[in-house]
């Protein structure tokens, strides 16, 4: 199904069916192209809302034109779309009860929000490269501002200080002082940048690329550190996920879902780097952890418009579930209550 806005390259003159203009134009929102031309076509998105204890479908909800990136809040699961358009949905009744206009219409922007805890406010990439600050629950953009030439990842860990951005043309991370949004220094990735995450380290991110991992420090304002751990190399990580209040990340690399721990904790000897790596099928992944310190969640994209939820067991490295749902990937999310919400194309 296509209708809205939609997105044609310039110099496009062949038609095309819908899955294929669906799957360019998630291709250019993910690498964070912005030199587009936007016409009156556009894909439309479900929210696939499940039960983590034994994957039964509580409700889905289609029809939401554009949806792209989750984030959730207490007592809400807001939806940004590309339509410049955050949807609310209400957590206890799992209804869709409200929408808010936060800006123009962007096919390439709206693809990460992030919440900050300290100002209770989220950080949304927005249309033409902008990141905007949205106060909670009510939605209004309290700030806009501009980092680089098209964001494509953030990240912002509880208490931080800072905000991180991932540039895709440049594949640089921008250290934001959350204070004044302006950027205070910046590190070069050496590879395509596929990933961000916080650690549970104040100001400390690991960043997944198509060759390798990269941890990025603050050391003071302006001033970060690359390392790129030697046995974390040649390896292409597409998606990691942070276990609350550990030093160990749940992590796709290549075609496999394993626990990564790439912080030496004070006791000697360091754990591994990898433990209890499982091969699953397809691509395009999204990792969200569960509540129960036992479970990770991983969405991929199996081709012919069917992605795959699994459950991971990261305490005894084995896959507890796995359902297929319709469409194309685009966010995957699970709230503290144990819910777990897929976004995909319809």
């Amino acid at each position: 199904m296509v209708t809205g806005k939609a997105l044609s390259v310039l110099g496009s003159g062949f038609m095309v069916n819908h899955r294929v203009i669906t799957a360019a134009l998630l291709l250019l929102a993910l690498t964070g192209c912005s030199n587009i031309t936007e016409h009156e076509m556009a894909f439309k998105a479900g929210l696939h809302i499940i039960s983590s204890q034994d994957f039964s479908t509580i409700k889905t909800i289609t029809d939401m034109a554009g949806a792209r990136s989750l984030l959730i809040y207490p007592g809400n699961v807001f939806v940004a779309s590309t339509e410049g358009i955050i949807y609310r949905i209400d957590s206890e009744t799992q209804e869709y009860v409200d929408e808010y206009q936060v800006a123009a219409a962007s096919p390439a922007g709206f693809s990460d929000m992030v919440f900050c805890n300290l100002k209770n406010t989220a950080y949304l990439i927005g249309p033409l490269g902008k990141i905007l600050e949205i106060s909670l629950p009510d939605c209004t953009v309290i700030d806009e501002f501009a980092i680089c030439q098209s964001p494509v990842r953030l990240a912002l860990g509880p208490g931080s200080q800072h905000l991180f951005v991932a540039d895709g043309p440049s594949s640089r991370v921008y250290q934001v002082a959350i204070d004044d949004n302006e950027a205070k220094g910046s590190v070069h990735i050496y590879y395509n940048i596929n990933c961000i995450e916080s650690s549970q380290y104040p100001d400390t991110i690991v960043v997944g690329t198509s060759e390798d991992m990269n941890i990025v420090e603050v050391l003071d304002s302006g001033s970060l550190r690359l390392t790129r751990p030697k046995l974390l190399q040649y390896y292409c990580f597409s998606a990691v996920a942070a276990i609350p209040d550990d030093t160990a990340f749940v992590a796709v690399v290549g075609s496999n879902v394993c626990l990564l721990d790439v912080f030496v904790p004070d006791e000697f000897p360091p754990p591994p780097f990898f433990s209890g790596q499982i091969h699953i099928e397809g691509d395009v992944h999204f990792v969200a952890i569960g509540n129960d310190w036992q479970h990770a969640y991983v969405l991929s994209y199996l081709g012919d418009n069917t992605s795959r939820l699994i459950s991971y067991n990261y305490r005894f490295f084995s896959i507890d579930n796995e359902m297929d749902i319709p469409g194309y990937p685009l966010d995957l999310q699970v709230s503290g209550g144990g819910v777990i919400y897929a976004l995909t194309t319809e």
